[in-house]
C-alpha cells in the first residue's frame, strides 16, 4: 500500500521545480551562446569589411615606384604589370616570351623579391618598389657586366629574366660566396631556350664573387 503523504502523480502538462529549473538554465546556456555567436559573426564580418579588395572598374590611374622613379598612367584594372611597363611606362626590359609565368624572361624584382610581371596585376603593386633591368649597374661591378664576361647569352630574350633574378638572388645573400647547387635554386623558374646554363651559372658565381669584395 502506498504511503499516505506520498507525492501524487503530476497531472499531464503541469511543472515541476526540476524542470523549471533545468529548462532556465537551458534559456540561459543559450543566451550566452547566442551573444558569444554574435560577437565572433560581428568580429568576422568587420574583418571581412577591412580584407575586401576595392572593386576597380573603367580606366584607372595608377603611380608605381619604377627603378626609383614615380611614374604614372591610366590602365584598366586587368593589365598586368609586364603590360603596364612596356606599353604604358615605356620599360621594355622585361620581356613577354611564354606570357604565362612559366620561364622568367619577364622577370621583376618587386619589394626585393622576384616576380613574373605577366601574370601580376599592376594594380597591386601600388606603393611598392620595382625594380627593373634598366636600373641595373651595367659597370664592372654589376651582374649585367658578369653575364658579358661569362657569355652568359645567346638569343638574348631570356637574358633580362636571369640577370633580374641573379641580382635579387644575390641582394638577399649579401656578401655571401654561394655555391653552384645554391646558385641552380636562385634562379629556378628562369628557362633558357638556348641551353646556356654553364655560362649563366659562371656570371651569378662571378658577380658574387665582385659583390662580396665591392
Amino acid at each position: 500500500m502506498a504511503e499516505d503523504n506520498a507525492r501524487p502523480p503530476m497531472e499531464q502538462g503541469g511543472h515541476s521545480r526540476r524542470r523549471f529549473l533545468r529548462g532556465s538554465g537551458l534559456a540561459a546556456a543559450s543566451a550566452v551562446l547566442t551573444a558569444q555567436a554574435t560577437a565572433v559573426i560581428d568580429e568576422a564580418e568587420a574583418q571581412v569589411a577591412v580584407a575586401a579588395p576595392k572593386v576597380a572598374a573603367g580606366d584607372t590611374s595608377l603611380t608605381l615606384m619604377v627603378d626609383g622613379r614615380e611614374m604614372s598612367c591610366t590602365i584598366e584594372p586587368r593589365s598586368t604589370l609586364l603590360d603596364t611597363l612596356r606599353n604604358r611606362l615605356d620599360v621594355t626590359g622585361p620581356k613577354r616570351v611564354c606570357d604565362r609565368g612559366s620561364c622568367g624572361a619577364c622577370t621583376v624584382i618587386l619589394d626585393g623579391d622576384p616576380v613574373y610581371s605577366c601574370t601580376t596585376l599592376a594594380i597591386s603593386c601600388g606603393g611598392k618598389t620595382i625594380e627593373t633591368v634598366e636600373s641595373f649597374d651595367t659597370g664592372e661591378d654589376g651582374v649585367p657586366h658578369a653575364f658579358h664576361q661569362s657569355d652568359g647569352l645567346m638569343c638574348g630574350y631570356c637574358t633580362p629574366g636571369f640577370v633580374t633574378a641573379c641580382k635579387a638572388f644575390l641582394d638577399k645573400n649579401p656578401g655571401k660566396t654561394p655555391t653552384l647547387e645554391e646558385v641552380k635554386r636562385g634562379l629556378d623558374g628562369n628557362i633558357c631556350r638556348c641551353g646556356t646554363y654553364i655560362g649563366v651559372f659562371e656570371a651569378a658565381l662571378a658577380a658574387a664573387k665582385t659583390m662580396k669584395g665591392a
